[in-house]
């Protein structure tokens, strides 16, 4: 555990997906609850907390050096090992911005993070969306996975569905209260233009659970 330093943060996630995520925050929270950062990065998403007045916040993260946040309590932690150093805490909110995709083991860390969490306490998390009719017509054109082939990033290992994600969510003593996607306008971000007609014929036929790029989940205790 250290205190950290304040430096020039940077999002490193889809923009404006930490400003969407904030306003869909239960309005019950409480402003002075413990908040727990899974994956906090560079601080960013911890920074916006703040500003929006969460004074009791939390970080652990893999390489703790790049956090440039200050006032925040922060472990550097593994997140696949045992042990990590939080146990024992109560959190009101715990979040994983595109976090879960890197874990080799998920089960065990939802099971770890709901052990962490009141009954009145919330999980939020988000994920690349599996769901998107762009994700799943790629998937059948190509046989590969968006935000998981080639173009994506080299280190997302867990393909998150909502199928496989209640399973483990309800093993963990947790369930979906709340899901959505960003944005809202359902967009695919990188997508190249002359994609956009036939995406939207496809919409207009196809059923869509979730929409956009990100998938976004508000979990709480069952």
């Amino acid at each position: 555990m250290r205190p950290a330093s304040d430096c020039a943060l940077k999002e490193r996630t889809v923009a404006g997906l930490h400003e969407s995520l904030v306003r869909r925050l239960p309005a019950s929270l409480p402003r002075d609850a413990m908040v727990l950062d899974v994956g906090c990065g560079t601080g960013a998403w911890v920074s916006r907390l703040r500003a929006h007045g969460f004074t009791r916040l939390h970080g652990i993260d893999r390489d703790v050096s790049q956090l440039g946040i200050g006032d925040v309590t922060v472990f550097q932690v593994d997140l696949d090992e045992e042990v990590w150093g939080v146990e024992g805490k109560a959190f009101g909110l715990i979040t994983m911005i595109e976090v879960l995709e890197h874990l080799e083991n998920p089960g065990a860390v939802l099971r770890k993070l709901s052990r962490m969490l009141p009954d009145d306490g919330h999980l939020l998390i988000t994920t690349p969306n599996l769901h998107s009719v762009g994700a799943r017509a790629k998937f059948l054109v190509t046989g590969k996975l968006r935000h998981f082939d080639e173009f994506g990033d080299p280190t997302h290992v867990y393909p998150v569905f909502l199928a496989n994600l209640n399973k483990l969510l309800t093993r963990s003593g947790l369930s979906i209260v709340e899901q959505w996607g960003y944005p809202a306008s359902g967009a695919l971000l990188g997508t190249r233009q002359w994609l956009s007609i036939p995406l939207r014929l496809l919409r207009a036929v196809l059923p869509e659970e979730v929409s956009g790029d990100v998938l976004c989940i508000l979990a709480g205790k069952s």
